[in-house]
């Protein structure tokens, strides 16, 4: 089983324009980014992500913590944390990352695992972003 090929195959087919990058297969849905990151080492590891959904600072580096703890404790299966990516001035910046991450079957059937996956890591940047809101607005 390939499921890099699998995941590329799939989503052509369901009308998605995905491409490669260097760690994986990148497209979008709805407006949003998802990355589909492969994994050499392990041919059953599913992975796809919401990459870099909120910048973290030194003064919110807490209370985003916090709030992703809450998340992850909340929503199955999908996990938020933080990233350092370097920006196009090679400046290193932290941000969010919401992962859904399974270990799929010899047989995936990615009509059934894509859609749920991409619904849990929007429900979680959605419960993610109102706590953030709960707070500003306190």
């Amino acid at each position: 089983m390939d499921l890099n090929k699998l995941m590329i195959n799939y989503l052509a087919e369901e009308g998605f324009r995905p491409h490669e990058t260097p760690f994986g297969i990148a497209f979008k849905y709805e407006g949003f980014n998802f990355l589909y990151f492969k994994d050499e080492d392990d041919e059953q590891y599913f992975r796809l992500m919401m990459p870099a959904i909120f910048v973290v600072t030194e003064d919110n580096e807490d209370t985003i913590m916090k709030l992703m703890n809450e998340v992850n404790g909340n929503i199955k299966v999908v996990k938020l944390y933080t990233m350092d990516i370097e920006d196009e001035e090679g400046k290193n910046e932290t941000s969010v990352w919401v992962a859904f991450e399974i270990l799929a079957d010899t047989t995936p059937e990615l009509s059934d695992i894509v859609p749920r996956a991409i619904n849990l890591l929007q429900g979680a940047r959605v419960a993610f972003l109102a706590k953030l809101q709960e707070i500003a607005d306190k």
